[in-house]
């Protein structure tokens, strides 16, 4: 029964969406003086989600960001790294199929950490809202399309950059891929506060790291991935 509930109210949550961004689509570039704020470094008149659904990916395996943990892994390899925190692991399957022989910590919340902790007990879990970034030292951060999530992302940021390490990759959505230069929000994805373009999501994490290389990887999602150092 709660599945159905939960069926229906995200199905119903995605038309609410789809009109919404429709709607803001037909204004164009009125949509700046109608919402002149500009926030996360995304376009002014872009309209953010102001609530999401919680999304479950314990189900998933690599479906998503494939690509985003195999370049992770050809950096560990070339560079001879020898250990990956995972910061919204969720499911972890590509972390522990692909960096599982490295020294791994995956950092999750709620039923999704419980759900880690039970099915592989051999490998290092820890909560979001218990760690203290300051003590974690490893040498890569990978932290793939979980910004997106975020109410507001510059906490994740800050929390990424406490952390002691040689190499960060972050990933998100490329919005226009998907949705087209005039999209002006929400984004359809009922589990997404925000989406950004390449530059967007590069002027922003520019702010907080020195980017070293930006990609762009046509995969499901149309992933971007941002390499770059403290």
């Amino acid at each position: 029964m709660s599945k159905n509930i939960s069926t229906w109210k995200r199905r119903s949550l995605i038309a609410q969406r789809i009109l919404s961004k429709n709607f803001f689509r037909l204004f164009g570039n009125v949509n700046q003086s109608l919402q002149t704020k500009e926030n996360f470094n995304i376009k002014k008149g872009y309209h953010h989600a102001a609530s999401i659904l919680d999304f479950d990916d314990t189900s998933n395996t690599d479906e998503w960001q494939k690509e985003v943990y195999l370049l992770a892994k050809e950096i560990v390899e070339q560079k001879k790294y020898q250990s990956v925190i995972d910061v919204g692991c969720g499911s972890a399957y590509k972390l522990v199929n692909y960096l599982g022989s490295y020294k791994t910590l995956g950092i999750e919340v709620g039923e999704t950490l419980k759900w880690l902790k039970k099915n592989y007990p051999e490998h290092q879990w820890l909560s979001f809202e218990e760690a203290d970034p300051s003590l974690l030292q490893f040498d890569v951060v990978i932290c793939s399309d979980v910004i997106e999530h975020i109410d507001n992302p510059d906490t994740l940021l800050e929390f990424i950059k406490k952390i002691d390490c040689k190499e960060i990759i972050l990933s998100t959505p490329e919005r226009e891929a998907v949705a087209g230069k005039n999209d002006y929000g929400p984004p359809e994805n009922p589990a997404h506060y925000r989406e950004w373009n390449a530059e967007e999501f590069k002027n922003y994490i520019s702010k907080y790291f020195v980017i070293e290389e930006q990609r762009i990887f046509n995969d499901k999602s149309v992933t971007q991935v941002i390499i770059c150092k403290k």
